[in-house]
């Protein structure tokens, strides 16, 4: 094994106490203080790559009858018509224009007049398939949660690799290996300094990891597999391993060349002992050596700080699903099935929301990555035969419960800034791997991908992009307007890139101060909050 920084660092002290390495006194980036920015980021991850096309219509009508399937399927609805085609808001809509910015707009699969219908025919599709109510959410005018969400469009990964393209998704740029760090430890970096008390500036509740390539060690990522990881790693409840070792007292706060610093450490009486040990060996073998050992020096400081908090006794105390719950539309134990009741799953059979609730609402985190499937773990890489129309019944319920976290969010009150909601301190990045070809020609890997953007920091009720529809089997993207590194306004067609830029745009962070991705990049125009 290659003896890099990142895999000693595993070795020594595994995934969650690699993420705490230097938590304090390193330099950080500062992000420009705005209103309405967000501080905080949710990353779901959709795995396997999606058809975006089935859930949201950005195509004329001409492109919907060239692309995708007429409504059949009758209980497993599948493909639509353009008759089916509405704004979220209810206003008109020009299947006409090409766009590129036009309302969010979906194939409506619910009933209107009773979202909650599963047995009523559709009389917009003569019949052909019965209502099916997932997907709603986005829509319930009790809520209009498209006014916070922006859908982008048509986005080259450059890749239609698994990995490359995840990799893609949460850094911008493409490759076997991070190139530049994911967007996850971009704002948790830039947010450590104005949010000193949050102990863990990026959480990864599994998939891959959003490395901090090139970052201070602190905006790595912590690995939570589930709520029961915190207490063996992140605590000192464990009587077995902790007993008559609890006992902390305030050290003077030293660098690692023994340098007094402000504040204290609370540090037992071993870490101490270790703090004292590893001052000791600086300056005994090269330089190399010393910025390893300067490294695990931070983090025995960072990891005392971390576990005096008592995270665990504030996540106990923190609600997951609190506000929604009192709709009686949106119960918290919420089960969805397909069919005839032909597979049925719980929400929590898709991805642990409940936790990533407890840790953005608890105020100790930045960045929460969630790894999201749909009912009992189903994930979209599928290729099997008419693959395309179980996919598209799932990625309905997936976006129920996208919209359902979303909501939850929104009905919570911040911490920090109790006239906004989390929601609007949270900027929501829902991404895949890629897109997949379109419908009429099966489910394989596709570059031309997308990315929903909801809450804090953006212009909410856009579809921004499309695809070129004068392409046979499945088109690319077409040109957007994007504002590039040197402030010009181009228009061309874009890639992951600008997907990432706009991500870390949202949060007032600048291009070539705050971060940098390989390859160039431009913004989104129009959906960043000026």
């Amino acid at each position: 094994m290659k003896l890099s920084r990142r895999n000693l660092f595993q070795a020594a002290f595994g995934a969650a106490q690699v993420g705490l390495l230097a938590r304090y006194g390193l330099p950080t980036a500062m992000a420009q203080s705005a209103s309405g920015r967000p501080t905080k980021m949710l990353a779901i991850y959709l795995v396997g790559g999606l058809h975006w096309e089935s859930f949201f219509a950005p195509m004329t009508r001409a492109g919907i009858q060239k692309f995708i399937p007429p409504a059949q399927g009758g209980r497993y609805a599948y493909g639509y018509n353009p008759e089916q085609v509405e704004h979220l808001d209810r206003s008109p809509v020009d299947l006409l224009s090409p766009g590129p910015v036009r309302k969010l707009r979906v194939p409506v699969y619910w009933n209107w007049a009773n979202p909650a219908d599963e047995e009523g025919a559709n009389p917009v599709v003569n019949n052909a398939q019965v209502y099916r109510p997932d997907g709603y959410v986005w829509a319930n005018p009790r809520y209009k949660l498209y006014d916070k969400a922006v859908l982008l469009v048509g986005a080259d990964q450059g890749t239609a690799a698994h990995a490359s393209g995840l990799i893609a998704s949460m850094s911008g740029v493409a490759g076997s290996t991070f190139r530049a760090p994911a967007v996850q430890a971009v704002v948790a970096n830039a947010m450590a300094s104005r949010f000193p008390d949050r102990p863990l500036p990026n959480v990864a509740l599994g998939g891959p990891l959003p490395m901090a390539l090139g970052l201070p060690a602190l905006a790595n990522p912590t690995l939570l597999p589930s709520s029961a990881s915190v207490e063996p790693t992140l605590s000192d409840r464990r009587a077995g391993t902790w007993h008559g070792l609890r006992a902390r007292q305030e050290v003077p706060d030293l660098a690692f060349d023994g340098t007094p610093m402000s504040g204290t450490v609370p540090a037992t009486a071993v870490d101490a002992a270790l703090l004292k040990a590893v001052r000791r060996e600086r300056g005994t073998s090269s330089a190399g050596t010393d910025g390893y050992l300067e490294q695990l020096y931070d983090t025995y400081k960072g990891a005392s700080r971390t576990i005096r908090r008592d995270m665990l006794s504030v996540l106990e105390k923190t609600p997951a699903w609190e506000k929604l719950k009192a709709d009686p539309a949106y119960p918290e134990d919420w089960m969805a099935c397909m069919g005839y009741r032909d597979a049925c799953g719980k929400m929590d059979s898709m991805g642990d929301y409940a936790f990533a609730l407890q840790l953005l609402k608890s105020d100790l985190v930045t960045t929460v990555t969630l790894r999201g499937t749909s009912i009992e773990g189903f994930t979209f890489d599928s290729h099997f035969v008419n693959g395309q129309i179980t996919h598209a019944q799932y990625l309905r319920i997936a976006f129920e419960m996208v919209g359902r976290m979303c909501l939850e969010m929104s009905l919570t009150p911040s911490r920090s800034d109790p006239s906004r909601s989390l929601l609007d301190e949270t900027l929501v990045y829902v991404y895949s791997d890629f897109g997949r070809t379109f419908p009429k020609v099966g489910s394989d890997h596709h570059p031309a991908t997308c990315a929903l953007l909801v809450g804090g920091g953006i212009q909410g009720n856009q579809m921004i992009g499309g695809y070129d529809e004068r392409m046979e089997g499945s088109p690319m993207g077409i040109p957007v307007k994007l504002v590039e590194e040197s402030g010009d306004v181009v228009t061309r067609t874009p890639n992951s890139q600008d997907i990432a830029a706009t991500v870390l745009g949202a949060y007032g962070l600048m291009p070539g101060k705050d971060f940098f991705i390989p390859g160039g990049y431009g913004i989104f125009d129009g959906v960043v909050r000026r």
